[in-house]
């Protein structure tokens, strides 16, 4: 199952709300009197010299000429007001939580079991593409029900990932897709999906072939619900300040994150599915035997086999993205 390329995070935080300059009233310039009534030049000129310096304090009156100015009206705006440490910068709202806070403390950690979708499996025959396409296609409506309950009762934003079944090579935004395997792109939130893949799988054995394609692709979805809730970006962002050795672990974090999630789907929808008889026996041995173990060339950057299938029974058995929370996982339990 593919990682999603290591592409710059789009996600950013809302910006801080900007204080408005504080309010009041410009002064009128007072009517002067009949120059028949100023008897005395000096008067007038001393009159003349007052006008003006109220029309340039009026007119200058922003937030750098106030706090100058000792005669200054106390502003209504409490960020204005006056501090005994002028230097310190004044909060202007909540800041917003930290990469490590998004990735081990997520809202989507707090609903409980997700929903089923109570979607059975499309007809399933990956003999063409069209085929092949259709089959993810009405697959992406049943989980796009389970994960948009599960966002909206996380209160985070929910969009439908799109899902492209290819030959070949196919340019996308992440880079070229080769046939090789499935991959999530954050840029587009897009599934590639190798064609060849799935029909040489289904040739050599349909049933286990149904087993990695209902397996492959959840798991790829749940990458996007990574994406929706802010956690593969932070992730992502995490690793850029560690060294080699740490970033090969960030990353286990976030596939094995990824393949309990796709579980948490399987086994809250395994009854109308349904995952049962050699479907439900093909998907246990192909979680038991899937990770950097198979891997060619050999990496570490997906998590062993063993690490796999318990991720994979975690989520499925307990039906909720709590149990799928690597970010705050032992070591020893993201190999």
């Amino acid at each position: 199952m593919g990682q999603p390329v290591q592409q710059a995070p789009t996600w950013q935080y809302p910006p801080i709300p900007i204080p408005q300059p504080p309010g009041g009233r410009r002064r009128r310039k007072k009517k002067l009197t009949r120059p028949l009534l100023i008897g005395i030049v000096a008067l007038a000129v001393l009159v003349l010299a007052t006008g003006i310096t109220l029309i340039v304090r009026s007119v200058g009156g922003g937030d750098a000429e106030a706090k100058q100015s000792p005669t200054a009206p106390a502003s209504t705006t409490p960020s204005e007001s006056p501090s005994p440490t002028p230097s310190s910068p004044t909060p202007t709202g909540p800041r917003g939580p930290t990469v490590d806070e998004v990735v081990k403390g997520s809202r989507l950690y707090t609903i409980g079991p997700v929903a089923a979708s109570k979607c059975v499996e499309p007809a399933f025959a990956p003999a063409t593409v069209p085929a092949t396409q259709q089959y993810y296609t009405r697959l992406m409506l049943c989980l796009n029900r389970t994960w948009w309950l599960a966002m909206k009762k996380a209160n985070l934003p929910f969009r439908s990932p799109k899902a492209v079944v290819y030959v070949g090579k196919l340019s996308s935004p992440c880079g070229m897709q080769r046939s090789v395997r499935a991959a999530y792109c954050l840029a587009n939130e897009t599934i590639y999906l190798p064609f060849t893949v799935d029909s040489v799988n289904y040739t050599k054995n349909p049933v286990y072939a149904r087993a990695i394609m209902l397996n492959t692709f959840a798991h790829e979805y749940g990458h996007h619900v990574q994406k929706l809730s802010g956690i593969l970006a932070s992730s992502l962002t995490r690793q850029k300040s560690m060294n080699p050795t740490q970033q090969l672990t960030e990353s286990r974090r976030r596939e094995l994150q990824a393949t309990c999630l796709g579980a948490v789907y399987l086994g809250a929808n395994a009854q109308f599915t349904p995952m049962s008889g050699p479907l439900l026996a093909n998907w246990k041995l192909l979680i038991a035997h899937m990770g950097d173990d198979y891997a060619v060339p050999r990496g570490h950057d997906h998590g062993n086999r063993v690490s796999n299938y318990q991720w994979s029974i975690a989520g499925y058995n307990s039906k909720q993205p709590n149990s799928c929370n690597t970010f705050t996982a032992a070591p020893v339990r993201v190999n």
